[in-house]
Order: structure tokens, then C-alpha cells, then sequence
């Protein structure tokens, strides 16, 4: 009898306690519960262990909460040293999108707005770099006008291809103020025009044969020093003809095959690379110069692909399996043209981060050609 005497009571026990749970108004009971009083007896480290901390926090407001936190009085408290002794610093970089924070950066106003324009001003290598900007953003400008005309003229229905598939880079945004600038930078990677190539040509013709007339002077006056005896060359000589085409040959041959650009290129901004857009080859670099002379045949008719084909690409190009991009560093001369617009004292707040105002530029891709 005892057991299910005691059975019964206990279900009448837990009957009785279930009817007043629900009877009893547990929000009125909390109110009237002194928290600091009930704190004073809990064991709150024995306590968080038992509860379910996850589901806790899944049936909590945590926003809520936060708001309701005194930050200072927190910070206050707070062992800020011992904080950052404990914090890991590389794993956190690691977290940390470096391109995604570089992007929010906007590079124009940062210019604009500080000291650091007149230092770039003053470091940017002065009359030189701005001689080089300045040849390079009008050679540009006059081969994207000519383009344009020719287009017009030619009553092209489909646009050029701006450039070779292959890019390396992505440019810098543009704003407002400085589109013109900022023109530059997206022209990068894009075949290289008319002007730019011709005047590349130019200097690389007037450097080459320069180099040829003082290597005969040289041999000239070593011959002397010698033989006591005075040596002269003549232009019309076969002999001095086949040297000063071997050298020729030398000169855009090993240029190109090995950086893809001559002097003259460089000075314009524009290096050769494959059709594709990749970097050209030795191999390739070699067979431009074998086939270059080809493009002079029938009065320099090869040379009209760079005004009339779709990629800007001369007959030995088309040969070489190459095209001419435009490669120097835009952005560089872009933020001189800006540091040259914000003046030696214009300093101000320092900027704060936002995000690019206009699409991102086109950049710098593998090269430029002939």
C-alpha cells in the first residue's frame, strides 16, 4: 500500500503545482523579485554553466541589448592592453578584404584634401615626369580623335574592340574633377593608335641611328689610334649597308623579344604583346623584327592596318601574331596631374572612405606595340 500511496501523492503534488504555474502571473512575480537580492545568492558562474547559452541568445533581442549597454563604462573597465596582448593580429588581417578597404578609398579626394599632393608634387621627379605625362596624355587624346574620324568616315557599323581579351589590372575610379585625368587610366591596355606608335618609331629611328653613327665614329678613332691611319665611312657603301640593317635588326629585335618595348615605346607608354593581350614571347618578339621591314613595302602600305583594321595591328603584326597596347603608369600621372591641381597648401580633413562614384576603369594591361 505504501508505494502506490506514495505514487498518488506525488501526482496530486505535481497536479497541484501545474494548476498554480498556470494560475500565477510570472511576469508580476518577476517584477516584484528584487534582481540584486537574487543575484547576491546565485552561483552566476554555476548558473550560466547549466543554461543553454546558444539558446539563450537565439531568444534574446542581442541589438536590444547592445543599445541598452554603456559603451564608455564598458572601455572603462575594460584592460585595453591586455586586449590587444591577447589579439591575434595576423589571424585578423587574414579576415580582412585588403582590395575590398582599398576600393572604398577615394584616391582623388585623399589627394585633394591633404599634404599629401604637395608631397607627391614635389617628389614625382619634377619638369621630366610632367615633360613624359604630358606627351604621352596628347599622344592619346589625338589618336582617340583620329580614330574616331576615321570610324565616322569609314562608315563602320560594328565598334573596334577596345582591347586585347586578356587584361592584368583594373584601374582606378573616376570622378568629376578629374576626368580628364582619369581619361588616361582607362585608356591602358587598350590598342595603342595611330600617333602614339608613329612617334614611338620616330625617336627609336633617330636613337637607333644615332647609336649606329657614333659605334662608327668609335671604330673610326680606335682604327686611328692603331694604325695611325684615318678611316672613313660612307652611307653608300654595301659593306656599311648591310651592318647598319643587321644593327637595325639588333635593335627592335632584342628590344622587343626582350621587354616588348624599344626606347621610344617606353617614352610613349606602349609595348608589344600577343594578339590575345598576354606577353609576348622572345619567339615572337624575334619574327616582328624579321617581318617589321615588310610593312615599308609598296610605299609603307603595310603600316594602314593601324589606321584601318579593327585592332590597330600593322602587317607585321598580323605576321607575328602581336598587337600594341597602351602600358605606362596612368595612375601615377594621374595623381601628379591631381597633386598639380590641389597646389602646395591644400590641406584640409582628412577624407573619409566612400565607395568609387562611377564605374571602375579599364587598366593597365600587359603591354603596348608597335
Amino acid at each position: 500500500m505504501t508505494d502506490p500511496a506514495e505514487s498518488l501523492a506525488q501526482r496530486v503534488a505535481e497536479h497541484v503545482v501545474d494548476l498554480l504555474a498556470r494560475a500565477l502571473d510570472v511576469n508580476a512575480v518577476i517584477q516584484r523579485v528584487d534582481p540584486n537580492a537574487v543575484l547576491d545568492r546565485v552561483d552566476i558562474e554555476e548558473f550560466v554553466g547549466r543554461v543553454g547559452v546558444n539558446a539563450l541568445l537565439g531568444r534574446m533581442d542581442v541589438n536590444a541589448l547592445l543599445d541598452r549597454v554603456d559603451v564608455a563604462a564598458l572601455l572603462e573597465r575594460a584592460d585595453i592592453n591586455d586586449i590587444m596582448r591577447r589579439l591575434d593580429v595576423a589571424e585578423l588581417l587574414d579576415r580582412v578584404d585588403i582590395n575590398d578597404l582599398v576600393s572604398r578609398i577615394d584616391m582623388d579626394a585623399l589627394v585633394r584634401q591633404t599634404d599629401l599632393g604637395a608631397v607627391m608634387a614635389a617628389s614625382s621627379g619634377g619638369v621630366a615626369s610632367e615633360a613624359l605625362d604630358a606627351a604621352r596624355s596628347q599622344a592619346v587624346g589625338l589618336d582617340q580623335f583620329i580614330d574616331r574620324w576615321l570610324g565616322r568616315l569609314l562608315w563602320r557599323k560594328h565598334p573596334r574592340p577596345s582591347a586585347p581579351p586578356a587584361r592584368l589590372d583594373a584601374g582606378a575610379a573616376v570622378t568629376a574633377r578629374s576626368q580628364r585625368a582619369a581619361g588616361w587610366v582607362t585608356s591602358q591596355g587598350h590598342y595603342a593608335g595611330s600617333v602614339s606608335r608613329f612617334l614611338a618609331f620616330v625617336i627609336d629611328a633617330a636613337v637607333s641611328t644615332g647609336l649606329f653613327a657614333l659605334g662608327l665614329a668609335a671604330t673610326s678613332f680606335a682604327a686611328q689610334v692603331v694604325t695611325g691611319h684615318s678611316v672613313t665611312w660612307s652611307r653608300s657603301h654595301i659593306g656599311v649597308a648591310i651592318i647598319f640593317a643587321a644593327w637595325q635588326f639588333f635593335y627592335f629585335g632584342y628590344s622587343w623579344a626582350a621587354s616588348g618595348k624599344t626606347f621610344g615605346m617606353a617614352v610613349l607608354g606602349v609595348r608589344v604583346v600577343r594578339a590575345d593581350g598576354a606577353i609576348a614571347d622572345a619567339r615572337r618578339g624575334v619574327l616582328r623584327a624579321v617581318v617589321f621591314p615588310l610593312s615599308f613595302l609598296f610605299f609603307g602600305l603595310g603600316f594602314a592596318g593601324i589606321l584601318v583594321q579593327r585592332e590597330h595591328r600593322a602587317l607585321h603584326d598580323l605576321i607575328a601574331g602581336t598587337a600594341v597596347v597602351y602600358a605606362w603608369d596612368a595612375r601615377a600621372a594621374r595623381l601628379r596631374f591631381l597633386a598639380r591641381e590641389a597646389g602646395p597648401g591644400a590641406a584640409g580633413a582628412a577624407p573619409g572612405l566612400s565607395r568609387p562614384s562611377a564605374a571602375g576603369d579599364a587598366a593597365a594591361a600587359s603591354g603596348g606595340n608597335r
